[in-house]
Parts: structure tokens; C-alpha cells; sequence
């Protein structure tokens, strides 16, 4: 399992258990705020699911579960859409409503990417929403570059590309 940790985060990996109680909404015996999982967590635990034992929970770069430090509850997630590809791979991350706009997303992700660097990871990538502001703030803190849009089964995204240091 691989364990990060920032100031106020454990930043650890998604378990097939853990993924399995959000599937099930099963919050016996588990840390989680109270409006965890989100609509996002739900569909990542969903695609986690789906590739049974296929998904290698023990990746340095995969998919992770955000705690807070101070009382162990999750508050969200963050993790790479897949493995990278000629060193280059695509970020998601999401929080609840309830941990929003007090620097979780940023720390997390400046969690994330240094661990990136030092796994091969060269470039990440991510998209957001043309409207959503937030997500992008995050993005800029960190130091990604808006480049270009592109088109999904969502509809037009904005990208994002950061270029890593070792």
C-alpha cells in the first residue's frame, strides 16, 4: 500500500475493501465525513469494481483516499486515471462538499505530484469543466498550464499540463 502524508492529509491507497464499502455505502467501522463518499468516489470505487482482481491497490501510481490527519476521516480521493504512458499521465481528484475551499485539493495534489516525480511520472495531465473555477484555481497553485480544450463523452473539457521535476 503506499502512504503519503502532507501537513494536515494521509494520503494513502484505495483498498478493493475500502472501494467495496463505497460501493456498498457501508460506513461500519469506517472514518469517513459524514457526507463521504461523493458522487465521485462512488464512481471510482465503481471502476474499481469492475476490474476486480485486476486493480493493483499496491501501484505507486494509482488511485488514493484522502484522510484527515487529525481525526482519520476521509474526505475525498485523488489518483492517476491509469498507468503513464511514455511517462506522462492524467490526474483526477475530488473532494466533499464539507472539505471544500480550506487547501485540501492543493496540498493533496502537491502531495501527489511529488511522489509522481519520483516514480518516472515526467508530465501530468488533467481536465476540468470550462466552468469550473475552483478546480482550475487548484491547478494554477500548483503551476499547470491551461492547454487547449478538448472533446469527451462529457463534453468540452478544458486541459491542463504540468511538466514534473525530479
Amino acid at each position: 500500500m503506499t502512504a503519503m502524508r502532507s501537513e494536515r492529509l494521509r494520503i494513502e491507497s484505495l483498498t478493493r475493501d475500502e472501494a467495496a464499502a463505497i460501493r456498498a455505502d457501508d460506513r461500519r467501522g469506517r472514518a469517513w465525513a459524514v457526507d463521504y463518499p461523493s458522487d465521485g468516489d462512488r464512481i471510482v470505487a465503481g471502476v474499481i469494481g469492475e476490474a476486480g482482481e485486476h486493480y493493483d491497490e499496491t501501484s505507486e501510481i494509482g488511485v488514493y483516499q484522502l484522510r484527515l490527519v487529525e481525526d482519520g476521516s476521509a474526505i475525498g480521493g485523488i489518483g492517476f486515471l491509469s498507468a503513464p504512458v511514455d511517462g506522462e499521465a492524467e490526474i483526477g481528484y475530488g473532494l466533499v462538499e464539507s472539505a471544500r475551499s480550506r487547501g485540501y485539493a492543493t496540498e493533496a495534489l502537491r502531495a501527489v505530484l511529488h511522489h509522481a516525480a519520483q516514480h518516472d511520472v515526467r508530465s501530468v495531465v488533467a481536465l476540468t469543466d470550462i466552468d469550473n473555477r475552483a478546480s482550475q484555481a487548484v491547478l494554477q497553485r500548483v503551476g499547470f498550464a491551461r492547454d487547449g480544450e478538448v472533446v469527451t463523452e462529457d463534453g468540452v473539457m478544458l486541459r491542463w499540463e504540468l511538466a514534473l521535476q525530479r
